[in-house]
């Protein structure tokens, strides 16, 4: 690069992946990614992650948002339940903002707590979809490499983590994995039972200080249990009964709280 150039930033990559930049910035960003082939491994892992998202999810964009739930007329509800009763208008307002509006968006997903979680927990099930179908490269770092994946991760997500244990529940750590979410970084970690089932645990760094139990999702054929606790979002996904996920959720759960 020249000395005219500015110097090449993640989010940049992060606007490339997204199809964001204009042709001369673009070009700079892909001459930039043939100089550094690990970059552009990034890149495309990030570039398959939004294929997957618009696979899932691109169907809920494209619909129009049923009149009942714009925002002037959940104004006039408000109003309405304020000259009647306030408290219960302030009960009013998070059901008719938080509730109806992730409701329809979310509505492939069943209790998924809220807006971030529901980003969350889509990031998860995109990052599982994608990465349990390879059979060669499924992750970054091996199992049998686990302490180096887990200071590697503890340092890039800023946390200390704990990779759970996960032997009692039938499950060998196959490995793990550096992923983008929402301009930072996750990671995954992927199991395997002895029939080559594969479930993902995805974790990703909070500031909130808040911890939450168990919450139930299924999207399609997957289904999850989200989490968050002191300083960690946790979301495990699987295409396996309900009740055997609970079990390993809980599991996971208690070695990471």
């Amino acid at each position: 690069m020249t000395g005219d150039t500015s110097p090449i930033t993640e989010s940049d990559l992060l606007a490339y992946a997204d199809g964001l930049l204009d042709d001369d910035r673009r070009t700079e960003i892909e001459r930039h990614l043939a100089d550094n082939p690990v970059l552009a491994e990034d890149v495309g892992h990030w570039r398959r992650q939004n294929e997957t998202l618009r696979e899932l999810y691109g169907h809920v964009a494209r619909e129009t948002v049923p009149a009942r739930l714009s925002a002037h007329r959940m104004a006039h509800r408000v109003k309405a339940e304020t000259n009647r009763n306030w408290r219960m208008a302030a009960a009013a307002v998070l059901l008719v903002t938080a509730g109806a509006v992730s409701g329809w968006f979310g509505r492939d997903m069943m209790a998924a707590g809220s807006l971030a979680d529901s980003s969350m927990i889509s990031e998860a099930l995109a990052a599982h979809s994608l990465y349990t179908r390879e059979v060669l490269h499924p992750v970054e770092v091996r199992g049998d490499q686990e302490a180096h994946l887990a200071a590697w991760l503890s340092k890039r997500l800023d946390r200390p983590l704990v990779i759970p244990d996960l032997r009692d529940e039938g499950l060998t750590l196959v490995g793990g994995r550096l992923l983008p979410a929402n301009g930072g970084a996750a990671a995954q970690f992927m199991y395997e039972d002895d029939g080559g089932r594969r479930v993902t645990l995805y974790v990703v760094p909070t500031q909130n200080g808040k911890e939450t139990s168990l919450r139930y999702v299924a999207a399609g054929a997957l289904e999850s249990f989200a989490w968050t606790e002191a300083t960690l979002g946790c979301a495990l996904v699987g295409d396996l009964p309900k009740e055997r996920l609970q079990e390993i959720a809980v599991r996971a759960y208690r070695q990471l709280s």
